[in-house]
């Protein structure tokens, strides 16, 4: 690969053909070439067009996947255009149409060759292979990068954090003894031995000092997703996809008792603090409080009735007085547990909650997603704080330290495990095993001296901390929030005039905007969040219209402007708004962008 080109091939598709075109991307990594394909690439909170545009810009050939989807879509439309009319002379860079399915292809794509892809035959692939490592220097060679061939990330690697000069988790030791994944672990209150559950329905107890499992509880007869242990470390919970919560004598790995209630599986158990109570949560979308001694049930809160509402994570603040659950529909509840009435929905999350810790203090919250982020919660205004990126992929498991300065995280897909700064939200290590290492579930040792992280290869990885200062944590003293505000209209109506007197209180006239625009828009400070508008001024021309819908996600606010001299100024007002509604339900938002409309 030359060094002016961070990646080799960057692949241009439409969404229905993404399964195949994953399929190729994936043999392509492991042939040796850097990859730009947009899951891989393209994170939370970037903007799409930016991102495509740099990614365009740094890699050396363009495949564009062909497919009757393909020519039908206006996306594959602006990249194509990129590609198409690029300068010819700029022999460093290929375009390689790649036909996927039975297509007339337009009279631009004709006079390329493409590579019959239809088959994904060995032979098809061997072409493209082919086609895409061909490179033509056009300066003195530059001895060339050689990627490790076969990596096991799926992803081009992420920029790494500055390097300690030790790592601030070292492995210990490796526990072994489970023979399905571990859904969950948790640390006893002493530091000295923990608990873990897993799919072979079991739940094992480990001396962390010897590595030595020194009990298995039998009892369930499904999976056993999630393990807590009581503050006084007498007793060890567990809920399980049998729909029941288990209670077990931490000595001597007597069940002694079983809760029954539940009408569906049970994906979280928390211990409260004062030793005599349990919360439990689960897909019958409900939240229990159960008093340990008698196996009562206390409290029953419907959490509500449609699939989004099952609980997949959930956890109780210190004083008992509150819990909050994650759900699947990526929305976070906050609960009176004595009234059982909803005291605030965070949102956030634009997928499944599936895990949830509450700090030492009880003022804040560290949620993970499949979304592939962490994000911190303010409890006491119910928003978010920080929004931690790095995972390629779904977080599987979050935890606190019990001094509050640390964050944990895992993620299964991605192979990683990551130790954030509480304070900063910086990531501080990155900790990967090996090529295949699957970490899923995670937890502190109450002294804050281990990290351990149970896997999907049924193992648990013990890790060692040093360096880990014990200074009370501090909220982050800035935050940043911003919010995606659209010019729309047809053209010349004053769109980008509009936008120069919002930026800069200005009039200025300009010519026709061909494309987009994307400007910041500074707001005034609240508090302790700094504030942005990204002002998007979208071409108005008719070329541009089907193109610029696909941009409408996310929006917050939306500007129409209207020309009034026409004889029917809304006459395209209304085809606006449909593409605003249908970009705000393809997002998967609950509500409706605002709107403004403005005479010009």
């Amino acid at each position: 690969m030359s060094a002016k080109f961070a990646f080799d091939v960057f692949l241009s598709l439409n969404h229905a053909d993404k399964p195949r075109v994953r399929r190729l991307a994936e043999r392509l990594k492991a042939a040796g070439l850097q990859v730009w394909l947009d899951e891989w690439v393209i994170q939370a909170g970037d903007i799409i067009a930016l991102k495509v545009d740099e990614g365009l810009e740094q890699s050396r050939v363009l495949l564009l996947c062909i497919s009757p989807a393909a020519l039908a879509s206006g996306w594959v439309a602006l990249e194509r255009s990129t590609a198409v009319h690029r300068d010819p002379a700029n022999v460093g860079r290929r375009f390689i149409p790649l036909l996927l399915g039975e297509c007339d292809l337009p009279d631009t794509l004709r006079r390329y060759k493409y590579v019959d892809f239809r088959e994904e035959s060995d032979g098809a692939f061997a072409e493209v292979l082919a086609a895409c490592s061909t490179e033509v220097e056009t300066v003195p060679p530059v001895p060339p990068v050689t990627p490790k061939k076969g990596s096991a990330n799926p992803k081009p690697k992420p920029v790494k954090p500055p390097e300690q000069a030790e790592p601030l988790a070292v492995l210990e030791r490796k526990l072994t003894g489970h023979t399905g994944w571990v859904n969950s672990v948790a640390v006893s209150p002493d530091g000295t031995w923990a608990a873990s559950g897993s799919t072979d329905n079991t739940v094992k107890i480990w001396d962390l000092e010897t590595g030595q499992c020194r009990a298995t509880l039998e009892g369930h007869t499904a999976d056993v997703r999630s393990v807590a242990i009581t503050p006084d470390g007498k007793r060890i919970l567990s809920g399980s996809f049998d729909k029941s919560v288990r209670v077990w004598d931490a000595g001597s790995g007597r069940e002694l008792a079983k809760l029954k209630g539940h009408t569906n599986s049970v994906w979280a158990v928390v211990a409260l603090r004062d030793n005599a109570r349990a919360l439990s949560g689960g897909f019958d979308r409900t939240l229990r409080l159960w008093e340990l001694a008698s196996g009562k049930c206390l409290k029953m809160i419907e959490c509500g009735t449609d699939e989004g509402d099952d609980v997949l994570s959930s956890a109780v603040n210190p004083a008992g007085t509150q819990a909050l659950s994650g759900h699947r529909d990526g929305r976070l509840r906050l609960w009176n547990l004595e009234t059982g009435q909803c005291l605030a929905t965070l949102k956030g999350h634009s997928d499944i909650v599936k895990s949830i810790q509450i700090t030492p203090d009880g003022r804040f919250a560290v949620s993970g997603s499949e979304d592939k982020t962490v994000k911190l919660w303010n409890l006491e205004s119910g928003t978010c704080v920080w929004t931690l990126e790095g995972h390629q992929y779904d977080v599987d498991s979050v935890a606190i330290s019990t001094d509050g300065t640390l964050i944990a995280s895992t993620g299964f897909i991605d192979m990683t495990a990551r130790i954030w700064d509480w304070k900063s939200g910086a990531c501080l290590q990155v900790i990967k095993n090996g090529d295949y290492w699957t970490p899923y579930s995670v937890a502190f040792s109450p002294d804050g001296s281990r990290l351990v992280v149970g896997s999907a290869e049924n193992t648990i990885y013990v890790y060692r901390l040093a360096g880990i200062s014990a200074a009370p944590p501090a909220e982050p003293t800035r935050r940043y929030i911003n919010a995606k505000v659209v010019l729309l209209g047809e053209g010349t109506v004053g769109k980008t005039s509009l936008a120069h007197r919002l930026i800069e209180d200005q009039y200025v006239v300009k010519d026709r905007t061909h494309g987009m625009n994307v400007w910041p828009l500074p707001l005034p400070t609240n508090g302790n969040a700094d504030r942005e508008a990204l002002l998007w001024d979208l071409a108005g021309q008719e070329d541009y219209r089907l193109i610029h819908r696909l941009f409408l996600n996310e929006t917050a606010l939306a500007l129409l402007l209207i020309n009034p001299q026409k004889d029917d100024p809304f006459a395209e007002a209304g085809d606006w708004l449909k593409a605003l509604d249908t970009a705000s339900l393809n997002d998967g938002a609950n509500r409706r962008a605002a709107r403004l409309a403005i005479f010009s």
